[in-house]
């Protein structure tokens, strides 16, 4: 089994505990992971790969992610959602919806932000939320982010509806606790839904529950899916030949992005691997291959 599984994870569950089903789904033997970890708090699109599929992790986590938040404002969280102790803030006069507008669009762009103290992020080789949760509160790094595009959708104060495409790593709960900071009222999540990681969006997502053994092969989508088109080339027999021994092919086409890796396509449409390009020889390298020979 090679591909991915569109997965619409629902509030409650972590993301691993998707993972345990599928693998229960598709046996011991087939490797599996995801994507992208979604909070328990968190819904939405979780991609898990399958087979040989994991090695295209960084391929779907390379394209960007769309968010739907709603926020609670005038108020503070110690997990910056509201599972953890809310601290209400003094407010005397809500922020406008026109301010609101001018601070958000200060975080589009690539912006650095704390991830939040209930984070799986690792500090000194623990887990950042375990520290939390025994009372050591941890000294998390600030981290570049990238944020395409934020959208007010509704406001009314104190909850303030937000859209956000952002790059890999974002966390939309640092996100809305910053934004809050900004603003001088304070904020944290009611609700993070995950709608779509490039073309894997919710409208085509299936529940963990509509999958068994008898009928997961079925909702596997094509590995190719992973790929731009942009970045896909067809590759003759004998070339795939020489890639599955690991041998450079020649490519007479254009190195438009030599740091971009090219998904080499058999003529009957399978993935083949990924290929490096080298300019200066005119050569492709194989960096990832899929078959044996």
């Amino acid at each position: 089994m090679f591909g991915f599984l569109n997965i619409l994870k629902p509030p409650g569950p972590g993301s691993y505990d998707i993972i345990r089903h599928v693998k229960r789904c598709v046996g011991r033997k087939v490797k599996i992971g995801h994507a992208g970890t979604l909070d328990p708090l968190a819904e939405g699109v979780l991609v898990v790969c399958i087979g040989q599929a994991t090695r295209l992790v960084d391929m779907v986590q390379s394209w960007p992610k769309q968010y739907a938040t709603l926020a609670r404002l005038g108020a503070t969280s110690t997990t910056d959602d509201d599972e953890g102790q809310i601290n209400e803030t003094a407010v005397t006069v809500p922020p406008s919806a026109d301010y609101i507008e001018q601070v958000v669009q200060r975080f589009v762009g690539v912006i650095e932000q704390v991830p939040p103290a209930y984070s799986a992020v690792k500090v000194a080789g623990q887990r950042a939320y375990k520290m939390a949760r025994a009372g050591q509160m941890p000294d998390l790094a600030p981290k570049k982010v990238t944020i395409h595009s934020l959208e007010i959708v509704e406001y009314e104060y104190p909850r303030l509806r937000l859209r956000i495409s952002c790059g890999s790593g974002t966390y939309i709960r640092s996100l809305v606790r910053d934004i809050g900071a900004e603003l001088g009222v304070g904020g944290y999540c009611e609700k993070i839904v995950r709608e779509a990681v490039g073309p894997f969006n919710a409208d085509r997502a299936i529940g963990p529950d509509q999958i068994n053994t008898d009928n997961i092969e079925q909702f596997v989508i094509d590995p190719i899916e992973a790929l731009p088109s942009e970045v896909r080339i067809t590759v003759t027999d004998e070339q795939v030949r020489e890639l599955a021994h690991g041998r450079t092919i020649d490519w007479p086409g254009k190195f438009d992005n030599s740091e971009k890796l090219l998904g080499a396509i058999d003529t009957r449409g399978n993935l083949i691997g990924l290929l490096r390009p080298d300019p200066a020889s005119g050569k492709l390298r194989p960096e990832k291959v899929f078959i044996q020979v």
